[in-house]
């Protein structure tokens, strides 16, 4: 009885270390976005599945991946700020670029920037890229 619950601890924590693993893999990749253009991300991963404008120039892009969603917020120069993935086994994801420069978007704080996204989004009342 000992033996199997040892090996059922050891199953589960090693689900938890490849888990963690494929969070991390995931997070680099994101996060070398963050301070990029947005022209550099779509020549090299093509172009986002919709955009959205906000106020004061900022634009947040989603793209799809695999069936999961990463979203990036570019500021009026075009420049990805910060990222927020969401994934149905790894849970949200989320991360930012230069913390003082966004810090002075014109939103009051890091969840409001992302509550907005997902009011956005979750609103079907944009354009997606293509159908313009």
């Amino acid at each position: 009885m000992l033996i199997i619950g040892v090996g059922i601890l050891a199953a589960i924590i090693g689900c938890a270390s490849t888990q963690d693993r494929e969070r991390r893999a995931l997070s680099e990749e994101f996060d070398k976005w963050l301070g990029q253009y947005k022209d550099t991300r779509i020549i090299e991963r093509g172009p986002p599945d919709r955009c959205v404008a906000q106020g004061g120039g900022i634009e947040i892009c989603e793209w799809r991946i695999g069936g999961n969603t990463v979203r990036y917020l570019y500021d009026a120069n075009g420049i990805a700020r910060r990222w927020r993935y969401a994934d149905r086994q790894l849970g949200e994801m989320k991360g930012v670029w230069d913390s003082a420069a966004a810090a002075d978007q014109p939103h009051e704080s890091e969840e409001g920037v992302w509550q907005t996204i997902k009011d956005t989004f979750d609103d079907m009342k944009f354009t997606p890229i293509g159908s313009q």
